[in-house]
């Protein structure tokens, strides 16, 4: 399996927007103070507010983050490979003492073999903090079952999280990994009809779906797609589909049929211009009537099959 870099300490930096803020203020206030060739106390403020600005937004993140890379240069990363297992995204609502506004903090918790993280996507720190993530739209989406390799430095001490210095997620090649944002990846997709990611798929049950598939394409030229998923990562199994249809060009003239068996999930995504062949109440009936009675007792690849050739016999005119 290859991997795909996705965070690197060395191709990091401070952010200087915030520090640069700091030092306008800074300057503005002695302006204020003696640029007008008299005394203004009401300057001070203004240029303690920077002071603080510069201190807590740049100087101190530049020194934890020389410290955590000289830590990387001395020798003392560590690295844990493995699926991700108990991830969890946890959100803390406070109030600013300052406003009184809401504010939210986003800890995103997961595991790695035996090392367990906890990354703050508002965290200053150096190291991977996921910066600029929404509970939407990640910018690096992590979920169970997603093959990582993890390089990492326990520099705080006993009983806290150790700082992640480099993340590299399993793809069977890189064209493998959707990216999202700035270098984000969102999930793994393989192109094909089918793309048993959850490898729960028998390969005379991949034969068999294979020849269903390809007839319909041929009959009526609009894919439908077969993707099982070992993990969605805590995300509305809807938005997880959607994404992936519109990724893989299917919102308008396709079908997919999405399954996370460890998730115990499962969807039919249909494209606008089926929605007239296939409508969502008749997609539901198949998938209540059809798919998820053998789900249940346990024959997840039959529940497949059966579901596929259901949707293509409603999407064609000749069944349900």
């Amino acid at each position: 399996m290859g991997y795909t870099t996705v965070y690197d300490i060395a191709n990091d930096s401070v952010d200087w927007q915030f520090p640069l803020i700091g030092l306008a203020l800074i300057l503005v206030g002695a302006v204020m103070k003696w640029g007008f060739g008299k005394a203004g106390w009401n300057s001070y403020p203004i240029m303690v507010i920077g002071f603080f600005t510069v201190l807590a937004s740049g100087a101190v993140p530049l020194w934890d983050y020389r410290g955590v890379t000289q830590a990387v240069a001395n020798g003392e990363a560590r690295q844990v490979e493995g699926p991700i297992h108990d991830w969890r995204l946890v959100r803390a609502r406070g109030k600013r003492k300052s406003t009184g506004a809401t504010f939210y903090a986003h800890n995103e918790r997961f595991a790695v073999g035996n090392v367990a993280f906890d990354i703050n996507w508002g965290a200053l720190e150096a190291g991977f903090a996921n910066r600029g993530s929404t509970e939407e739209k990640p910018a690096v989406r992590l979920a169970n079952g997603m093959p990582a390799r993890i390089r990492y430095v326990p520099i705080d001490g006993p009983g806290k999280p150790p700082r992640i210095v480099r993340i590299d997620l399993g793809a069977s090649s890189p064209a493998d990994a959707v990216r999202q944002g700035e270098g984000g990846i969102a999930f793994r997709i393989v192109q094909g009809r089918i793309a048993d990611e959850a490898n729960i798929l028998p390969a005379d049950s991949k034969a068999r779906l294979d020849a269903v598939l390809t007839a319909f394409d041929q009959r009526s030229g609009h894919p439908l797609v077969v993707v099982t998923t070992p993990a969605i990562g805590g995300i509305d199994i809807a938005r997880f589909a959607a994404t992936i249809a519109d990724r893989r060009g299917m919102a308008d003239s396709g079908i997919l049929l999405l399954v996370a068996p460890n998730e115990r999930q499962a969807r039919i995504m249909v494209g606008r211009d089926l929605a007239d062949r296939l409508p969502d109440t008749a997609a539901q009936t198949i998938m209540d009537s059809v798919i998820l009675p053998r789900f249940r007792r346990g024959d997840i690849p039959g529940g497949i099959e059966a579901g596929a050739v259901a949707i293509t016999g409603r999407a064609t005119g000749g069944g349900m």
